[in-house]
Order: C-alpha cells, then sequence, then structure tokens
C-alpha cells in the first residue's frame, strides 16, 4: 500500500515537470525568440550570465535537497527509535518561506536566463527549454516534497498515529496547521481554524 502512496505523488509531479517543460518550450518559441532575433551581440553576456545562474542554481538547490533530506532522515531514524521527543522536535522543521522565495525567485531567474538565446533549430531548442523547464521544476517539487517527512510523497514510514495526534495538537496550540496535517483533522476543526 505504502508504493502506491508514494508513487502516485511522484508520478504527479514527473507530469508537473514535463508540462512544465512543454510550457517553457512553447513560451520560449512564441514570446522570447522573436525577441532575441538581433541579439548576436549580447551572446558572450547572455553566455556568461545564463551558466554563472545556472550553477549557483545547482549548488543552491543540492544544499537545499541535502539538508532536507537530512531533516527526513532525522525523522525516520526517530519513528525507528521510538524516539518520541526528537520526533516532536524534527518532524515540524521546514526551509523559511524567505528561503523559499528566494530559491523560486532563482529558479525562475534561471529559466528565464535560457530565453536570452536567439536559437533557430527546433531540435535544439526543445531539448534546452524543456529540459531547462523540466528539471528546475522537478527538482522545486521534489524539494517541497522532502521537507514535508509527514504528508510528502517521500514520508517517513511507520510513524505512530499518537504521534502525529500530538503533533498536531502542538502546532496547533501555536496557531499553525500545515496544509499536509489539516487534511486529516474533523471537519469541526477545521472550521475553528
Amino acid at each position: 500500500m505504502r508504493l502506491k502512496e508514494t508513487w502516485r505523488p511522484l508520478t504527479l509531479m514527473l507530469l508537473v515537470g514535463i508540462a512544465a517543460g512543454i510550457i517553457n518550450v512553447l513560451f520560449f518559441f512564441f514570446v522570447f525568440n522573436p525577441l532575441t532575433a538581433d541579439g548576436k551581440a549580447d551572446e558572450v553576456a547572455v553566455s556568461t550570465y545564463s551558466i554563472n545562474l545556472f550553477v549557483g542554481w545547482v549548488f543552491f538547490s543540492a544544499w537545499f535537497l541535502a539538508r532536507a533530506d537530512d531533516e527526513l532522515k532525522n525523522v525516520e531514524a526517530a519513528v525507528h527509535k521510538g524516539d518520541k521527543e526528537t520526533f516532536l522536535v524534527e518532524a515540524p522543521k521546514q526551509i523559511a518561506l524567505s528561503i523559499r522565495i528566494l530559491y523560486l525567485l532563482i529558479s525562475a531567474l534561471v529559466i528565464l536566463s535560457f530565453h536570452l538565446f536567439h536559437l533557430e533549430s527546433l531540435l535544439i531548442t526543445s531539448e534546452i527549454q524543456f529540459g531547462v523547464g523540466f528539471l528546475v521544476v522537478t527538482t522545486a517539487l521534489f524539494l517541497w516534497d522532502l521537507d514535508d517527512p509527514i504528508g510528502g510523497a517521500i514520508a517517513a514510514p511507520g510513524i505512530p498515529e499518537e504521534w502525529l495526534e500530538e503533533l498536531r495538537e502542538r502546532k496547533k496550540a501555536r496557531g499553525h496547521v500545515p496544509a499536509s496535517h489539516a487534511a486529516t483533522e474533523p471537519a469541526e476543526t477545521k472550521a475553528t481554524l
């Protein structure tokens, strides 16, 4: 049963990434490519900008993914050891909203930086624009999923229900109920939030 629960959201994330790649190709063809038709003089600047931005994005992504994976492993280890207190400390940890916003802005700039090139070949254009759109969007989706060790597709297995209930109660007491846990609460509880 766990495999089915995991593969459906993962498949959905990949399909969203594929759709983003296709949309990126179409956006480039119909909007940006006509605007860059006379951009030969700017090729060096565009190339330098795109490559540096992409490399920076890769390092940001690797760091965020490694960090989110470590948090997931901490939650899994706490569950495996039966350490409820560590679980209650580690499970609610998430990447800060300001960092998420910065990451989304950098990701959008990376995608758009590849739109600054003027490309003639349909094959080369499709490969580059689809690849960049797919990679950036899918990486962001996997990062967000990993950052939710309880409700994500890649979640810690075997969490006792009483631990989840105590975590919900603690978050409710602080006035914060994440979307991934709100769906499991009774309807009357949701209405009061």
